[in-house]
């Protein structure tokens, strides 16, 4: 027979109250498993028998995880940040005045009368006004000043690549001329212009590199896109003076101004290439139409021997057109032209 302490029956007796049958309860019961109780632990101040051991009290079992919850989950450093200052600051602290308290000084005499009152908003008043007269000034001053550097850049680019187009078609039409049967002979060679019509080149490498083709006729529709002769005046090459017309635009004539004297300007022809020679230059009254006889300036006189001129001109100043800038020049040379050949040193080197 064994023997059992009481220390083991008692132990025995609360396993067997813990215990729980498979017909008691399964997962699939309506009814939740019994919840086990810890034992109670021997009262406080209660004397443990001598040669027993104490048994400690089991503690508060652990709660069961939720299936249903779902843990969220933090970065490992996320613990460990210190706390920074709110980004919206609390109400009183979006303060950017000082709050002032209220004075207990009383207003000055007369602050509340109603003749300083009307002063006052009088001057403001007269203020607002003058302030908005000078805003409004300067802001039209700004958009004139806008439309002017608009219109500057059409002049020198649009202007500019528009005529040098026409140019390009007007020097095919004169290849195509020189090139063709000459029924009625006119210039060197080439048959008789009409209005509108080419007739010759201009060579002046001292202001440009390219050469101009040059139309009959000084009408604004004739001289729109190319320097005019002057019908009462003599053709490249003749005694008398051979005068040219052109616009105040940096494609045509506008730098005419930078010629000096014994700066050459070459006139080519189907036949000839004719050689002038910058002698001056001077502004005249627009009325002044004496520039275009047959000895500029004298008119009524015949020319001499001497008198084979070239004269061109055009609007000054250059953004207005109530004078006239002339540049004179006298021929000095010839050269037969070469169809094949090389164009002469004059026509293509400002240092010839």
């Amino acid at each position: 027979m064994v023997t059992r302490s009481p220390y083991e029956e008692n132990t025995g007796t609360m396993e067997a109250k813990f215990q729980v049958s498979d017909q008691d309860w399964s997962p699939f019961a309506n009814e939740p498993p019994p919840t086990r109780r810890p034992s109670p632990g021997p009262a406080a101040g209660a004397a443990t028998p001598p040669g027993r051991a104490s048994v400690p009290s089991p503690g508060p079992a652990p709660a069961a995880a939720d299936p249903d919850r779902t843990t969220a989950l933090r970065p490992p450093g996320l613990a460990k940040r210190t706390r920074h200052a709110p980004l919206v600051p609390e109400p009183d602290g979006t303060a950017i005045l000082p709050v002032i308290p209220a004075d207990e000084t009383p207003a000055p005499p007369g602050a509340d009368s109603e003749a300083r009152k009307k002063r006052s908003v009088k001057r403001h008043r007269s203020d607002g006004g003058l302030r908005t007269t000078v805003r409004g000034l300067g802001e039209l001053l700004i958009t004139l000043g806008a439309v002017v550097l608009l219109y500057a850049g059409y002049e020198v680019f649009g202007v500019s690549q528009e005529i040098n187009n026409e140019q390009e078609v007007l020097a095919g039409d004169l290849e195509n001329i020189w090139d063709g049967e000459v029924t009625d002979e006119g210039v060197d060679g080439a048959p008789v212009p009409e209005l509108g019509d080419a007739f010759a080149r201009m060579w002046a490498p001292d202001i440009r590199a390219e050469s101009w083709t040059l139309v009959e006729g000084t009408e604004p529709a004739d001289i729109e896109y190319a320097p005019g002769r002057y019908l009462d005046g003599a053709y490249p090459g003749e005694q008398g003076n051979f005068t040219l017309a052109g616009h105040n635009v940096p494609a045509i004539f506008s730098e005419i101004r930078s010629l000096e004297p014994g700066d050459k300007v070459v006139i080519e022809t189907k036949e000839t290439y004719y050689i002038y020679e910058v002698q001056e230059h001077e502004v005249v009254n627009e009325t002044q139409i004496d520039i275009t006889a047959p000895v500029p300036r004298e008119p009524g006189v015949e020319p001499g021997d001497e008198d084979f001129w070239l004269t061109l001109f055009t609007c000054h100043p250059r953004w207005d057109n109530y004078e006239r800038y002339v540049v004179y020049s006298q021929l000095v040379d010839e050269i037969k032209r070469d169809p094949e050949g090389d164009l002469p040193d004059a026509a293509i080197d400002p240092e010839a």
